[in-house]
């Protein structure tokens, strides 16, 4: 199902319209300045409001939008004429609602798109945030002019967005590509999930998890999930067994993206943009293993090249994809 955005909005548009966009998940909130070529001009970062309730982290967010406003307008920039939202599902795109977010406790039925139209006198676009760094992968990165690809996002929880044909898959629930809710084991590490769930063996808040269940001696607590990746990175035993273990569990749940789908491209965001090979090998060798298919028959597994620009031009594609969209159409 395609989201009811109000098409009507974006006739004022053309091409030299400056936004606001927003990406908001319970790790981190980026809120940038940037345009409909994916430009982006300003940004800033804060820390999630994951413990605060929905009033609060709104209250903090637009805070922090205010201050970015205020940067723009100091260098004479004009003042955007449309808000771009990328936010961490499940969300009901049609009324623009977060539907109980893992990663944002406590925001529950939250009505983020109603209430930044009316705090900022915009119109207001939402996605769901693996969508828009799919899209922002169709557009300016890895999966550039592909058709068909998946987007595989790892932080905070493991979604997949879903390219096909074009066009972002949504599900009749706005629902589609929330795999990390698949059980895998009885028990295992949780994420932000469920004990054996995909979030708990793959996502990185899980593969920190995992690390300290299999290396308690090493890692007593989990560690930040960027420690670990930093113990990848620098060859550490332990680390890489932990990652090759994760890869095995997300190889068969790709494997069933894979098989329905048939994408020409799989793209890994964050954190599997840093960890690269040491995922990607024992990930290609999962999916061949499990999946009992030659190698010709299997999309090719890549890194996002947006890198750290991936969350700012993501927050930008709720209006930048359906813009370009109506200019073609």
């Amino acid at each position: 199902m395609v989201s009811q955005q109000p098409e009507q909005t974006l006739d004022d548009l053309n091409i030299s319209a400056k936004i606001l966009g927003l990406n908001i998940s319970g790790m981190k909130t980026v809120a940038v300045y940037g345009d409909l070529n994916g430009l982006i001009y300003e940004r800033l970062h804060m820390e999630a409001p994951n413990k605060a309730s929905f009033l609060e982290g709104f209250d903090a967010i637009c805070a922090q939008a205010d201050k970015l406003l205020k940067i723009c307008r100091a260098q004479g920039l004009s003042s955007p004429e449309v808000i771009s939202l990328a936010v961490s599902g499940p969300v009901d795109l049609s009324r623009g609602i977060l539907m109980s977010p893992p990663d944002l406790p406590g925001w529950d039925e939250a009505p983020l798109k109603g209430r930044l139209g009316v705090r900022y006198n915009l119109p207001v676009f939402i996605e769901q945030r693996s969508n828009a760094a799919a899209l922002a992968e169709m557009y300016f990165g890895t999966g550039n002019g592909i058709q068909d690809q998946v987007f595989l996002d790892l932080e905070p929880v493991v979604t997949a967005g879903i390219i096909q044909g074009g066009q972002i898959l949504h599900g009749s629930n706005d629902a589609a590509g929330e795999i990390g809710r698949m059980r895998l084991t009885h028990d295992g590490p949780a994420g932000l999930d469920l004990p054996g769930s995909l979030t708990g063996f793959a996502s990185g808040p899980g593969m920190a998890e995992l690390a300290s269940l299999r290396h308690p001696d090493l890692w007593p607590t989990p560690p930040q999930p960027y420690d670990l990746v930093k113990a990848v990175r620098e060859g550490q035993p332990e680390a890489l067994n932990v990652i090759a273990e994760a890869a095995d569990h997300l190889g068969k749940a790709l494997l069933w993206l894979i098989f329905t789908l048939d994408p020409e491209l799989v793209v890994f965001g964050h954190p599997g943009d840093v960890l690269g090979e040491s995922l990607l090998t024992p990930l290609r060798d999962a999916v061949l293993r499990y999946g009992g298919a030659e190698a010709r028959l299997l999309p090719r597994l890549a890194l996002s090249s947006l890198g750290a620009k991936l969350d700012d031009t993501a927050a930008l594609m709720a209006v930048i994809d359906p813009f370009r969209k109506r200019k073609r159409g």
